[in-house]
């Protein structure tokens, strides 16, 4: 999304020294403002999740015929742990997911982590499930809040507290943890702590001149998990929150165990950045960095390395999104025939892909000759890397 984004920021930019864009937005619901706002102040999670159930479906404009679904994918969830574990002390993890995205992204995670004997909570950011339009005015500070809210009413339910969080999400419980010494650890997917793009640090402006960056045909918005496109000031609101963690990094270690992933070839974030955070931010000695790819320039014997080919699935390489869910996911998996076709690629190869054809998978911008690549979707490493979680969170 970022490797867009940085084009289409030079692009607005450029429009910037002409004057204000004119900027047709379609007349459809998805690019209009729901008329209220999801509600986030309740100090139990149960009141939470009702609350917003309800106002999703209220406000929620539906992509499909299966409205319930629809809700399941974005409305907040809990996950009880499994028994017979023979631990002494309870504990829980709340998840949060990424920019445009959903709870959905931890549906296979939070089964993991429920198996682990966790009780798994994952939240649903103001401005997300709804539609794109309710991302034009929120703030992350809406979503810090939410954050906090939440982890407190977590701290009233178990003895120990952990936390979890994709992309932008990674973000916001990074931040947290770092000024809170009661979270016992984190869980970290593709963290977006900088952004691959210099020019980010220039998003908080465009939604002055250029309120969306990018517009889809309503037809074409089908993937009921995630939003595409999202307005610009959804990207200034990301930008925030990759400006707060990275200055308290500055300030903070956090000494309680970690458990990372990142990709190499990730089109979004500043990977190498975030593994040197990860070595001199992250102290525990048995905190874990996987990393998909070539082995990294830091020198870290916490880091495990593994390669992001994978030919019985026709991988090229592993893709921001990717780490999350199991090939068999039934949504996003191997055998799903859902496919991100819009992948930074030729022509040829988007209608090889849009028409079925065959294809393989890779980060945005990946391109070989005669060959066609969807976004990568899921994980072939999955259960590798669940048990480096596993073994990350029992080390506390």
């Amino acid at each position: 999304m970022i490797g867009l984004l940085a084009r289409l920021i030079i692009a607005s930019l450029m429009i910037m020294q002409l004057g204000c864009a004119q900027n047709n937005v379609p007349n459809h619901a998805l690019y209009q403002k729901s008329q209220s706002q999801l509600p986030i102040e309740f100090k139990s999670f149960e009141a939470y999740q009702i609350a917003t159930k309800n106002w999703l479906t209220d406000n929620r404009v539906f992509l499909t015929k299966n409205r319930t679904k629809e809700l399941k994918f974005n409305a907040p969830f809990e996950l009880l742990p499994h028994q017979n574990l023979n631990e002494k002390k309870s504990k829980g993890i709340l998840l949060v997911h990424g920019l445009g995205d959903s709870p959905y992204y931890f549906s296979d995670i939070a089964q993991e982590l429920s198996k682990q004997g966790f009780l798994v909570r994952v939240l649903l950011l103001p401005g997300h499930g709804s539609r794109p339009a309710d991302l034009l005015s929120v703030s992350s500070k809406t979503w810090v809040r939410l954050v906090d809210i939440q982890i407190n009413a977590l701290k009233a339910q178990v003895d120990n507290v952990y936390l979890g969080g994709f992309s932008t999400g990674a973000n916001l419980v990074t931040s947290a943890a770092l000024v809170d010494d009661a979270i016992k650890g984190l869980v970290l997917f593709s963290p977006a702590f900088k952004a691959k793009t210099k020019l980010a640090r220039f998003s908080p402006i465009l939604p002055w001149y250029e309120p969306w960056l990018w517009l889809k045909s309503p037809n074409r918005m089908k993937n009921i998990a995630r939003y595409s496109p999202v307005p610009s000031n959804a990207f200034a609101q990301y930008y925030y929150t990759s400006r707060d963690v990275q200055n308290q990094l500055e300030q903070y270690v956090f000494s309680k165990p970690v458990f990372m992933v990142l990709s190499e070839t990730d089109s979004v974030v500043d990977v190498l950045a975030v593994a040197r955070y990860f070595n001199q931010k992250f102290t525990h000695k048995n905190s874990k960095l996987i990393w998909f790819g070539n082995k990294p320039e830091v020198n870290d014997n916490r880091i495990v390395v593994y390669s992001d080919k994978y030919n019985k699935y026709q991988v090229s390489n592993y893709s921001h999104m990717g780490v999350l869910f199991k090939p068999d996911n039934t949504y996003f998996g191997f055998q799903s025939g859902f496919r991100i076709c819009d992948n930074g690629q030729t022509d040829t190869a988007f209608r090889k892909c849009y028409k079925k054809g065959d294809i393989w998978y890779s980060a945005w911008g990946y391109q070989e000759p005669d060959k066609a690549h969807s976004r990568l979707t899921f994980n072939p490493r999955f259960n590798d890397m669940i048990q480096v979680l596993e073994w990350v969170l029992k080390s506390n």
